[in-house]
């Protein structure tokens, strides 16, 4: 049902929301002229109100929650239109950095999409920050990223346990974790697209490159696919409309969106579609400046955050890389080649994956080289979508054209969305520079054009860019890395919010599928989010000890002790995860079918069956 909000007109008597239709019901909410209250704009046929009055929920604010109650029409004055009001922009910045942190917290696989710099060059492009009103025709959408009430309707459907109702779209923070959200949900469409059009390589993830998830915000996931497709065919010159035209049958639809989207589909003109080739290279350029934006906001706004991280100036694996281009080189080694074969046989023993024949090879290449150096690697090395999480640190696109970023990016891992050169799934590799002159970074890697060589690659297909930085590693015995952990993760939560997070951490330990001990439970990476290298809480927390005057750390260090000693029962020891329920749901949610949520403590969400 559409529904409205109005102001309760002035009358000699004072109005009230009552709990019945009738003038000496119990009272619920005592109004003034001039207050918003909240009423269906339609009425079922089967539920019509009495002559005279009207379901209504009286708002101090219009994005409060009231209690339902029964007004008489006459109160009832005209409609109010909904707008969101401005939001200062270091504020949404922030906002952006947190659900970041918070949507990599336990390993989801899907977190490389919710980036802080994708999701503020994002509601830049939509609103340039402050023009909040609809700018999408034809939709409702509004807001820092033009949310409309259909996406938020998807968005509170799929996290029902969430702390979120639906007026919260009319403020601009909020609207962070839908666009987190909706990018998420992208991602996972257009691997399904991939996996729809048999675009599957024997233990490889296809790759969405950010240049891809914002075109599909701007045309839908399964059209972007296409026209990736035929952006990377011999097709690329035919008209955009033509390719959208397979996804939007109905030419009013696809006219609709035409309009609404004119700045990237048109060619200059109101009355002139662009073709596929224009249409990336524009989108490319647009999404280009506003990443450099992002990363100059976050530098302002969140330095803390965006710190540039000092990676060690020892990366041999670079070197070991660089060396076997030049052996392959001068042995004229290709894929297709015994002794070339017998050489990718090698680089797919430094992983758990053993193929009887070649295929897609580019991670055990790094994986090898890795070895080589006895430099770390990653689980599932050979699937080239699993280096994004190697390393202590993520490179920001933004930073890439910072003056003296060149030596920070030399032996970065980057993971990159397919080309025809590279696969059809995507692609990891080492960087090397960036080329001063374009767009383009220069990277040396296994299986680029079926050899070992060096290539200039676009920096639209970088999904993400991972360093190895030095982390001095906390100390302390269990108890204080627990009650540090139990800090960072729920300080503002009542005792038995600490005591659930600190139960988590001991169930996982003895529960086999974890670190046998609390504190490498604690540290294990990507688990708990105020030990990752970029959340400004590291630092706090790695200061904290008993007894210093902060009586809230004192809380949490009590707490440990008596989960230690385990006299600390809220759950069962199947319950090893949680999230905020302020977050979108994560990945290993959504992909466990066995998932319970079991419980709710202050402002987290605990789960058992996750796979």
């Amino acid at each position: 049902m559409k529904q409205a909000f109005v102001i309760v007109v002035p009358d000699a008597d004072s109005p009230c929301t009552l709990s019945e239709a009738k003038v000496d019901a119990d009272p619920i909410d005592v109004l003034a002229a001039g207050d918003l209250v909240y009423i269906e704009e339609t009425i079922e046929s089967d539920s019509t109100p009495p002559s005279g009055w009207r379901e209504a929920e009286y708002r101090p604010t219009p994005t409060a929650v009231g209690s339902l109650g029964w007004l008489q029409t006459k109160f009832i004055g005209a409609p109010v239109e909904m707008s969101v009001p401005p939001v200062a922009i270091a504020d949404l910045v922030r906002r952006c950095g947190r659900a970041e942190i918070e949507g990599n917290a336990g390993g989801s696989h899907g977190a490389v999409a919710i980036l802080a710099d994708y999701l503020i060059a994002l509601a830049e492009i939509e609103s340039e920050f402050t023009k909040f009103e609809n700018r999408l025709p034809g939709t409702s959408a509004i807001g820092p990223f033009q949310i409309s009430e259909e996406e938020w309707a998807e968005f509170l459907q799929a996290n029902p346990d969430a702390d979120f109702s639906p007026f919260q779209r009319f403020q601009a923070l909020a609207q962070v974790q839908c666009a987190a959200y909706l990018t998420q949900r992208d991602w996972k469409l257009l691997q399904q697209e991939a996996s729809t059009a048999a675009i599957e390589e024997p233990q490889q993830e296809y790759i969405p490159s950010f240049l891809l998830l914002f075109q599909s915000r701007l045309v839908g996931a399964k059209a972007a696919f296409a026209i990736d497709k035929i952006h990377a065919s011999d097709e690329l010159h035919q008209p955009l409309e033509d390719a959208l035209a397979k996804f939007y049958p109905d030419a009013a639809a696809l006219g609709a969106l035409i309009k609404r989207r004119r700045r990237f589909l048109n060619q200059g003109s109101n009355d002139v579609v662009t073709t596929v080739d224009e249409f990336v290279e524009k989108t490319a350029n647009i999404l280009a400046d506003a990443f450099k934006s992002a990363y100059g906001l976050l530098k302002t706004h969140y330095p803390e955050f965006v710190a540039l991280p000092t990676a060690s100036d020892d990366r041999p694996w670079l070197a070991t890389a660089q060396t076997e281009e030049l052996l392959w080189k001068d042995r004229q080694l290709t894929e297709d080649t015994p002794p070339g074969k017998q050489r990718i046989e090698e680089y797919f023993n430094a992983t758990s994956y053993h193929p009887e024949s070649v295929e897609p090879w580019c991670g055990a290449f790094a994986a090898w080289c890795m070895s080589q150096n006895e430099a770390p690697s990653v689980e599932g090395a050979a699937t080239a979508a699993n280096w994004k999480s190697w390393g202590t640190a993520e490179l920001r696109k933004g930073s890439l054209y910072e003056q003296g970023i060149q030596k920070t990016l030399a032996g970065a891992v980057v993971i990159l969305h397919a080309s025809k050169d590279t696969g059809t799934t995507g692609h990891v590799c080492f960087a090397i520079n960036r080329l001063e002159t374009s767009d383009k970074i220069k990277c040396v890697g296994g299986n680029q054009k079926d050899t070992v060589r060096t290539d200039s690659l676009d920096i639209s297909r970088i999904a993400s860019i991972r360093l190895l930085v030095p982390i001095v590693p906390p100390t302390g015995d269990d108890r204080l890395i627990l009650a540090r952990t139990i800090f960072g993760e729920a300080a503002g939560e009542p005792v038995e919010g600490k005591e659930a997070v600190a139960e988590v951490v001991v169930n996982r330990a003895a529960s086999g599928r974890y670190p046998k001990s609390v504190s490498s439970v604690c540290l294990q990476p990507y688990q708990f989010s105020c030990w990752n290298a970029n959340d400004p809480n590291r630092t706090k927390i790695l200061s904290l000890s008993p007894g210093n005057g902060n009586r809230a750390f004192d809380v949490c260090f009590d707490v440990a002790g008596r989960a230690l000693s385990g006299t600390i029962h809220h759950f069962t020891d199947g319950v090893l995860h949680y999230h905020a329920d302020y977050i979108s749901k994560p990945s290993w949610v959504i992909d466990s079918p066995h998932a319970v949520m079991e419980r709710k403590i202050g402002h987290h969400l605990f789960y058992s069956g996750i796979s």
